[in-house]
């Protein structure tokens, strides 16, 4: 099934066009949130999906750029809401900042703003970080606080992730290691924000990343989509193969412009944080560079597949 970059079409959802689309790939990487889950909840029918293509011979991985959680806390609530899934075939933005320091041969240290998960992976790979645990103000004046804030001399990177406690003491040390040209910024990923409800929003960590961004007058390396990094040691591993591979998201942005940076089929479902309007105004942006988020496909869920597979775990 030959597609044209930056023409979205809808899969028809019968039996034999689903058949012959699916013999044009072997692997299937999923994002998480809005795919195959809403926050603690598994988006209707998707982890069955996911099972059945499993069943029918299809590699299957899921890869997020949630970076608050560990691979093992990943796991977990895959298992917990039953996805069929190994620890490896899991791929976060926190595993891809570790691995990359690793692949860099860095010795130092890591100051975080951003969760435990990112703790977790860099103790993984022997890297030590700072506590992401900063005391808040006391009464004393930003000035004051920032004249008699510690700074560890062996901090050699910056990591920025999603905070639920970020504020103006992390933006402001984060900012103080950056005025170092030495010292790696680094993020997780750039999400901008996360829905809660259809007209509810919390922060992205792009919008920590921004903000770090701003005051350090320097881009950070990002480490999460839609930099191909994150699925680079399948490929060179030979574990799938870009042109047999399809990406299944649910944001133009990282999800859908990751697939065309690996080179895979790409897939949007509407489910999460983008609907066929956002394709719509992509397709008609005066940007040259938006086909590259456009997606191939479009579905309303993935479990709109379920019904035409022919190993259904249910």
């Amino acid at each position: 099934m030959p597609f044209k970059k930056g023409v979205c079409q809808l899969l028809a959802l019968n039996k034999f066009s689903i058949q012959q689309w699916m013999k044009t790939f072997d692997a299937m990487i999923f994002d998480a949130d809005g795919v195959l889950w809403r926050f603690d909840n598994p988006v209707d029918g998707a982890p069955e999906t996911f099972n059945a293509l499993r069943a029918m011979g299809k590699r299957a991985f899921i890869c997020t750029n949630h970076s608050a959680w560990s691979r093992q806390q990943l796991f977990d609530k895959a298992v917990r809401l039953g996805i069929i899934v190994e620890k490896n075939e899991i791929i976060s933005s926190a595993w891809a900042l570790a691995h990359y320091l690793k692949e860099l041969g860095f010795k130092r240290k890591v100051y975080i703003i951003g969760g435990q998960g990112i703790v977790d992976e860099l103790k993984d790979v022997g890297i030590e970080s700072i506590p992401i645990k900063e005391r808040p103000l006391e009464g004393a004046s930003l000035r004051d606080q920032v004249l008699n804030m510690p700074m560890d001399p062996d901090v050699g990177a910056v990591a920025v992730g999603i905070d639920q406690y970020f504020d103006v003491v992390k933006l402001t040390k984060a900012c103080c290691y950056l005025r170092n040209p030495k010292v790696i910024f680094l993020a997780t990923n750039q999400d901008r924000a996360l829905a809660v409800h259809s007209d509810l929003f919390i922060p992205g960590a792009g919008s920590m990343v921004s903000a770090v961004q701003a005051i350090a007058n320097r881009p950070p390396f990002t480490c999460g989509k839609p930099n191909a990094l994150m699925c680079l040691h399948l490929m060179r591993e030979g574990i799938i193969k870009p042109e047999r591979t399809l990406m299944v998201g649910d944001t133009l942005y990282t999800d859908i412009l990751f697939g065309y940076n690996c080179g895979f089929q790409t897939l949007l479902v509407g489910s999460g944080n983008t609907t066929l309007d956002d394709v719509s105004k992509a397709q008609k942006s005066k940007d040259p560079m938006m086909y590259r988020q456009i997606p191939d496909l479009f579905l309303p869920s993935i479990s709109d597949l379920l019904k035409f597979l022919p190993s259904k775990n249910r």
